[in-house]
C-alpha cells in the first residue's frame, strides 16, 4: 500500500508550528536577547567577517552586539524572542527606519539559532510578524549575507505572491559596507 507522504509531511507541519511562540519581549528580556545577540554576530562573521576589523574576534573570544535596550525603551521599535516548545530559538527587532520616508516596518535584527534554521522556523516567524504588523515594509541585507538574502527573497516572494521590490541602495549608518539590497513590499489587511 502506498503512503500518502505529502498528507503526513503537511500534518508534520501544521503541527510543528504549534510549537513555535512569537513572544513580545519586556525589558526583563533585555539581557537574555543581549546574549542571543552574541550567537547572530557570530552567525553573521561567516558571511560579513571580513567586511573590517570590527567583525574580528574579540581577544577575550566573547563577541559583543550592538546595545539593543532601545528596542525597549522606544514605542517606535519593538522586540520580540522565538521560542520552538519552550527552549529560546531566537529574537525579531522591528523599528520604523527605513530607506523610504513610506516605510511603517523595518525588520530591524532577525536571528533563528542555527539548530532551528532550515526547519521552517524562520519562514513561518516572518509570515506571523508580517501578518501582524500590516503597512509598508523594508528588509535591507548586507549583499555579502548570501544566506539571508536568498532566506529573504523566497519568505517574502511567497508571502507576497513574488509583488516585492529589490534595489541595492546606498545607506548611511555603516561606513564598511554602504551598500544594502533593500526589500520592499506592502502588507494590507487581507494578506
Amino acid at each position: 500500500m502506498k503512503r500518502n507522504t505529502e498528507n503526513e509531511d503537511h500534518a508534520k507541519s501544521n503541527s510543528s508550528k504549534k510549537n513555535i511562540h512569537i513572544i513580545p519581549a519586556t525589558l526583563l528580556d533585555y539581557p537574555t536577547l543581549q546574549n542571543l545577540a552574541r550567537f547572530y554576530l557570530y552567525d553573521m562573521t561567516r558571511y560579513c567577517g571580513f567586511i573590517s576589523e570590527d567583525w574580528a574576534c574579540p581577544e577575550n573570544g566573547l563577541y559583543e552586539c550592538n546595545d539593543f535596550k532601545k528596542y525597549f525603551e522606544e514605542a517606535s521599535r519593538k522586540a520580540y524572542l522565538i521560542r520552538v516548545k519552550k527552549e529560546l530559538a531566537g529574537f525579531v527587532l522591528l523599528n520604523k527606519r527605513g530607506t523610504s520616508p513610506e516605510t511603517d516596518w523595518n525588520m530591524g535584527e532577525f536571528f533563528v539559532l542555527s539548530k532551528f534554521q532550515g526547519k521552517g522556523v524562520s519562514y513561518y516567524v516572518a509570515h506571523q510578524i508580517w501578518q501582524e504588523h500590516k503597512g509598508q515594509w523594508e528588509i535591507a541585507v548586507i549583499p555579502e549575507n548570501i544566506k539571508a538574502l536568498t532566506f529573504w527573497r523566497k519568505a517574502i516572494s511567497d508571502f507576497t505572491g513574488k509583488n516585492y521590490t529589490e534595489e541595492v541602495k546606498t545607506i548611511d549608518y555603516d561606513e564598511d559596507q554602504p551598500k544594502r539590497h533593500v526589500l520592499s513590499f506592502r502588507v494590507d489587511s487581507k494578506s
